[in-house]
């Protein structure tokens, strides 16, 4: 099965507080859309859609192979992936939507909710979490096992802010249903926006399927928002890299003062001292010692060398 793929790139980004478009800020060494699109390009897939806003125009011709919408107004993300279905011609398949804020999803996730949607045949298959805090999220209402609408928390009554189930913002849709719906969907909210979460209620009104893949890896959809939840995320990544590399043979010694880009690679028996930042496409062979405060950008390290502090 082939997918169409949009990703939603134009939010503004406010509590950034930055004139830089919200996805272009940089999560370990590469702007944090990078890593969304690399996830889209590991999925079987027709054509890939960036949606970008006004702050976003150096998006545009970014990424080879793929196609840019342009979202004038940022009215919300069902009129984002309104803007981005004009640049697709099929009125059957599938189109997943993928958030350009939440770098962390996996590919290993992002295939399970495919299968979870094909195993089901449904016409909607997102993707739900439960986080620690569930404010900010916009509540799953369920009867039984099946999803009966999306609540914003804006627009949600006490009883749904109590629901702890929430929308992870990661969608699979029957084309032909979405477009049929999004001609629907009215800016009847708090926030007077067109709602993609609207559609989940339209389509089944009339007689769709809605599902909900639980993702079990709350981590894994957390978005960025500020600068705070950018430092949380680019420590999870570079807390994964450094275990990586301690798993394959790598001595990292203090590994909370030492950054290591998610490129760079050691070879084993290789010690790195604290205070350390390798960064690009830097290559260190093996027997290798990397001293404090070493600095190394695209650097080609021979093994059994040393490399001095201050280097």
């Amino acid at each position: 099965m082939l997918f169409h793929i949009i990703i939603l790139g134009g939010g503004i980004g406010k509590r950034m507080k930055s004139e830089k478009t919200k996805v272009l800020h940089e999560i370990m060494g590469k702007p944090m859309i990078n890593w969304v699109i690399d996830l889209a390009k590991s999925v079987p897939s027709k054509s890939i859609t960036l949606v970008y806003g006004k702050k976003g125009k150096e998006l545009r011709d970014t990424f080879p192979g793929i196609k840019y919408a342009f979202q004038k107004e940022p009215n919300g993300t069902g009129a984002a992936v309104e803007v981005a279905l004009n640049k697709i011609e099929d009125e059957e398949g599938n189109l997943i939507v993928l958030s350009g804020d939440t770098p962390l999803l996996s590919k290993e996730s992002l295939n399970d909710l495919i299968k979870y949607h094909k195993n089901n045949n449904f016409h909607v298959t997102m993707m739900t979490f439960y986080p620690e805090n569930t404010s900010g999220y916009g509540r799953v209402v369920r009867k039984k096992d099946e999803i009966i609408k999306i609540v914003e928390e804006r627009d949600a009554n006490l009883s749904e802010k109590k629901i702890k189930e929430v929308n992870g913002g990661i969608y699979i849709f029957s084309l032909k249903h979405l477009k049929k719906a999004l001609k629907q969907v009215k800016p009847n909210n708090a926030q007077g926006e067109y709602y993609l979460t609207d559609v989940i209620t339209i389509i089944r009104k009339a007689g769709g399927k809605i599902g909900g893949f639980k993702n079990k890896n709350a981590l894994e959809l957390k978005g960025v928002n500020t600068r705070k939840d950018l430092s949380d995320i680019n420590n999870i990544l570079r807390n994964k890299k450094i275990e990586a590399l301690q798993n394959e043979g790598i001595t990292i010694l203090m590994p909370d003062t030492v950054f290591i880009e998610p490129q760079v690679k050691i070879g084993k028996d290789t010690i790195i001292y604290p205070n350390t930042v390798l960064r690009g496409n830097t290559v260190i062979g093996t027997d290798c010692v990397i001293e404090p405060f070493v600095y190394l950008r695209n650097k080609k390290i021979p093994s059994g060398t040393t490399i001095k502090s201050g280097n």
